[in-house]
């Protein structure tokens, strides 16, 4: 499993990048992860992110944007 990067460079970065992409509307995101709206789930993950950053209490939401983002290029292990 990749190491995910939670400091502020790394985190705006994916930040820009889950407000830029174009998602599926559903999206597996593993065995036990079935996305049904991606785009609102992006967007929850990015409202914990704006109103939390930097609580680490809220870094599982920094995580599922970056397993979003190796989902969607492809760099996930999950299957």
């Amino acid at each position: 499993m990749e190491e995910y990067k939670y400091d502020e460079e790394s985190v705006n970065a994916l930040v820009k990048w889950a407000e830029t992409a174009t998602f599926p509307e559903q999206v597996m995101l593993s065995d036990a992860e079935n996305i049904f709206d991606v785009k609102r789930y992006v967007r929850a993950n990015l409202s914990d992110i704006a109103a939390h950053y930097p609580d680490e209490f809220y870094n599982p939401a920094i995580t599922r944007l970056y397993r979003l983002k190796d989902k969607m290029e492809g760099k996930d292990n999950a299957e």
